[in-house]
């Protein structure tokens, strides 16, 4: 079998910070190394400043706003970038040797919905000068497959490929299944993968191995050979796929 270890469906710890901030908080402590390279997930809404200005080091801060987003996303970082992450839009901050940055949604009646992505960088990146990947919604390229829409934020999917220049091998499929539909989603030999619900209720199917994942409920699993993960949805889902190498732990 492929397939070297499936976690079980779970939940994300709620993160909610006064009336403005809410997450559904999902760390690799819970799921455990199949969710390598990634650290933590949040599947936020912000309405106002929450964080303020904050330092990064050794990973990539990651923000990817949501279509439905009611609002842009702001960046600020010590490089100098201050842009909106707009909705449909990635923001991926290499933060290596060391970057601040502080994101706030701005506009008086904001309500932002993203997903803010921590990824482990390889020994060999993590002292590298910080620099920034932006990537605007209507730059990133979509695949039709029936009843199924494909996103391709990071990486390639079927031929098609983002144009996002990442510091590491790695996938970011926005996907969105209509009622009944079905899709086979490849994992690479030896890559980390972290299969998350937005919305809707989606089944997973590797091998011999199936779950139902539950609205906001995710899986890690980590293959050894070449993959393919078969999602299949009765009702509808809005499902994010992150795939990665694996960072070996040192």
């Amino acid at each position: 079998m492929n397939t070297l270890n499936i976690s079980r469906p779970l939940a994300g710890v709620p993160l909610a910070i006064g009336d403005h901030f809410f997450a559904h908080s999902f760390h690799r402590k819970a799921i455990g190394d199949r969710m390598n390279p990634l650290l933590m997930v949040d599947h936020f809404w912000m309405k106002r400043d929450t964080f303020g200005w904050h330092p990064h080091n050794a990973i990539s801060a990651v923000t990817y706003v949501f279509e439905d987003s009611k609002s842009a996303h702001h960046n600020y970082d010590s490089m100098g970038n201050h842009l909106p992450i707009r909705p449909g839009s990635l923001h991926w901050m290499v933060a290596g040797s060391g970057a601040t940055h502080r994101e706030r949604p701005e506009d008086p009646d904001a309500l932002v919905h993203a997903l803010q992505i921590f990824v482990d960088l390889p020994d060999s990146l993590k002292t590298v000068s910080p620099y920034a990947i932006h990537l605007e919604s209507e730059d990133i390229p979509e695949v039709v497959d029936g009843r199924a829409r494909v996103r391709v934020v990071a990486g390639e999917y079927r031929g098609v490929k983002s144009p996002a220049a990442l510091p590491q091998p790695f996938s970011f499929y926005d996907i969105g299944l209509e009622a009944g539909a079905s899709l086979e989603v490849p994992l690479e030999t030896s890559w980390g993968a972290w299969f998350y619900a937005v919305a809707g209720e989606v089944i997973v199917n590797i091998e011999d191995q199936t779950s139902n994942l539950a609205q906001h409920r995710a899986l890690g699993m980590q293959t050894r050979g070449d993959a393919v993960v078969t999602l299949k949805s009765h009702h509808g889902a809005h499902v994010v796929v992150l795939a990665g190498e694996t960072v070996p732990q040192t």
